[in-house]
């Protein structure tokens, strides 16, 4: 069975504000970010439902200079919107 077409994936303004002040290269921030569009434009159910019923759902990332990354994210059947990147000291 071939792989179902990929879903659009939109970067929002409060995601990339965090991003941002997470890595301020822009290159950088966009190659740190580049395996995980690619996964949740195939597959959006890689990550974990926050919470029961929700739509908001997380994707854990590598850490940066030692803090926990994770990506928030939403999607329907046609896109996926990244809307925060947050990172927690480890």
């Amino acid at each position: 069975m071939p792989d179902p077409l990929p879903r659009t994936v939109i970067r929002e303004r409060s995601f990339e504000r965090d991003l941002t002040a997470l890595i301020s290269d822009e290159r950088e921030a966009d190659d740190f970010v580049e395996a995980a569009e690619y996964l949740l434009a195939r597959d959006p159910k890689a990550g974990s439902l926050l919470y029961a019923n929700g739509s908001v759902w997380l994707l854990p990332m590598a850490p940066v200079s030692g803090k926990q990354v994770s990506l928030y994210y939403t999607f329907d059947e046609h896109t996926v919107w990244l809307f925060a990147i947050k990172a927690i000291p480890i």
